[in-house]
């Protein structure tokens, strides 16, 4: 499932997967969203104290957002040098 669908719930008429970035950005935009979510969401269970409970959750998650990170700003500075 991608990063960007969501769950509707059972009683609604749409179709369960609904891709929510509204497929009309860019991949850079989409990244963006992901990346806002995932860090949403390490920094919730951080609060919760759920990071850390599992060998090497903090380490992989942190890995993973920085380069994330690093992807979208590749990405920006490529469109940046694309449009001028």
């Amino acid at each position: 499932m991608n990063i960007h669908q969501m769950i509707a719930p059972a009683d609604s008429e749409q179709p369960a997967s609904v891709i929510a970035s509204g497929g009309s950005g860019s991949e850079a935009d989409a990244l963006e969203a992901a990346l806002s979510d995932m860090t949403a969401a390490f920094s919730s269970d951080f609060v919760n104290g759920r990071v850390g409970e599992h060998h090497n959750t903090f380490q992989h998650r942190s890995r993973v957002l920085r380069q994330m990170t690093e992807s979208l700003a590749a990405m920006r500075a490529q469109d940046a040098v694309t449009v001028s």
